[in-house]
């Protein structure tokens, strides 16, 4: 069980890291529109983990489901990306704040 967090641990750091841009731009200005493209791709991936975990659970209450094991890694999956989501929000509410808190 342990070995499989950890692997899930991995995968989420890895996919945080694989959508960071390749190509950064040197300039002042960052492009809005890249930044609004991973926000929704997240949050699309974050919804389709949910959704596959709500299949799953759905599954094995009417007993189609092959195995429990499957359940759970996906019940898991779905629960680390929504830490995931909180955590980020949660970091960003308090970067807006401390922006918002600076005296010029």
């Amino acid at each position: 069980m342990i070995n499989s967090m950890n692997q899930l641990y991995t995968q989420a750091l890895n996919q945080v890291n694989n959508a960071r841009p390749n190509n950064l731009v040197n300039s002042e200005e960052s492009n809005p529109a890249a930044f609004t493209n991973l926000l929704k791709d997240s949050l699309m991936t974050l919804e389709g983990k949910q959704a596959e975990s709500a299949q799953a659970v759905q599954s094995l209450i009417d007993g189609t489901a092959d195995d429990l094991h499957t359940v759970m890694i996906k019940t898991t999956e779905a629960q680390l990306s929504l830490e995931i989501a909180v955590q980020m929000r949660n970091r960003t509410l308090e970067a807006y704040n401390e922006i918002k808190n600076m005296q010029f």
